[in-house]
């Protein structure tokens, strides 16, 4: 593909990057430039892009797009997430044969049916906001039965200007400014200097007040030494203030945001319970503290207590209240324990028998060398018994 340069941003970009006229040629400038000002849910702003295009405006098809880009992301919609498609679909079929000229007969057709269904749309919508606004029917619901449009005057999106007659944070709503008591009428030309160079120069002094009070509750809730750590305080109390103020003024997406960077900062710089200062002075973990707690106050009652400060002591005494529990409330326990004193005693028994029966390893055996003796002369004495019946008493 060739390239073409941009005669707003002068930059030099694929053919792609530029829209084409119904004569193929290309746009003087690029996609984004020439739809850089385009607010959908205007049509003075993207008309003339239209003419110049030469196609025909229908405000139904249009519609149609923008809705479905304001549905998948209004914070991401911008100008060319209608235009781009909405030129393509002028090339179909259907309105291909088109231009300009033509749109204002389109609309003319088009208009007494579309007055129609807008009567039918408000009337119905009007009954929707009443349900809502009666408790009838979810946000969820309310917000998926009404039209964009009316969602976008409703709820103005980032960037533009808000709705006041519908917005519910108009300030017209709540109490005056004058009405209200300056937090910061007594700073005195020394005061916002020091706030001034702490904090910086772009806030308000009421606003350098709620900056200062923060600060001084996390100094006063944590033990802060070194330089780094007070630096990230500072970031702390600035994100914690944009973060009320984004919460009430309904930013809920950017109170979000502003939410997960203060809960990052506070983790990055440890301020959590466990180095609250306030719950650690209910502990002396050192000897100094100890001295110095004894000279200034002397005898202190309420480190006074008859539990044993010592961990192994504290550990049998809890082995005890296990055991005397386990003992007196587990009633099944007791039985437990008399079926194991009779398994012993079986037990022992059977030992005891099989003691009875041991022998010495001699009379197992039950030979001696004089049985050896008196068996071979037995032996000897029956051979000659023997000799003298098979052949007779030879002196005989």
């Amino acid at each position: 593909m060739a390239n073409c340069t941009c005669t707003k941003c002068g930059k030099s970009m694929d053919e792609g990057q530029f829209y084409t006229y119904k004569d193929g040629q290309k746009t003087e400038m690029c996609k984004k430039c020439l739809t850089m000002h385009i607010d959908n849910f205007e049509p003075d702003t993207f008309l003339w892009l239209l003419e110049k295009m030469d196609v025909p405006y229908i405000p139904e098809e249009w519609n149609v797009l923008r809705d479905r880009a304001y549905a998948k992301d209004p914070h991401k919609m911008n100008g060319m997430s209608v235009f781009g498609k909405y030129l393509s679909k002028m090339k179909l079929k259907q309105w291909k044969a088109y231009g300009w000229a033509d749109g204002e007969r389109l609309r003319e057709q088009n208009a007494a049916r579309a007055e129609q269904v807008r009567e039918e749309q408000a009337a119905y919508e009007a009954e929707i906001k009443q349900q809502y606004d009666e408790g009838k029917i979810s946000e969820a619901q309310y917000k998926t039965l009404m039209s964009t449009e009316t969602q976008h005057a409703e709820e103005p999106m980032y960037g533009s200007a808000p709705n006041m007659d519908n917005n519910p944070y108009n300030e017209n709503n709540f109490m005056s400014e004058d009405e209200l008591i300056d937090p910061a009428s007594e700073l005195t030309t020394e005061d916002k200097m020091y706030l001034a160079m702490k904090w910086g120069r772009l806030y308000k002094p009421n606003e350098w007040v709620e900056l200062e009070r923060k600060y001084t509750e996390m100094m006063n809730s944590f033990d802060i030494q070194d330089s780094d750590t007070t630096g990230t305080l500072i970031l702390i109390c600035k994100t914690y203030l944009k973060m009320n103020q984004a919460i009430d003024c309904g930013d809920v997406s950017g109170y979000n945001t502003l939410s997960r960077v203060y809960d990052t900062l506070r983790k990055s710089a440890k301020f959590t319970a466990a180095q609250n200062k306030e719950a650690k002075n209910d502990y002396v973990d050192s000897v100094g503290e100890l001295v110095a707690i004894c000279e200034r106050e002397g005898f202190i009652p309420r480190y006074a207590t008859d539990i044993p400060q010592d961990k192994v002591d504290i550990t049998l005494k809890d082995m005890n209240n296990y055991v005397r529990k386990l003992v007196t409330q587990d009633l099944g326990f007791g039985q437990q324990i008399e079926d194991s004193i009779k398994k012993l005693q079986i037990q022992k028994e059977m030992r005891e028998q099989e003691d009875d029966f041991d022998f010495d390893e001699d009379e197992v055996d039950g030979l001696k060398d004089k049985d050896y003796e008196e068996y071979f002369e037995e032996i000897q004495e029956q051979k000659q018994k023997d000799i003298k019946i098979m052949y007779g008493d030879e002196e005989g």
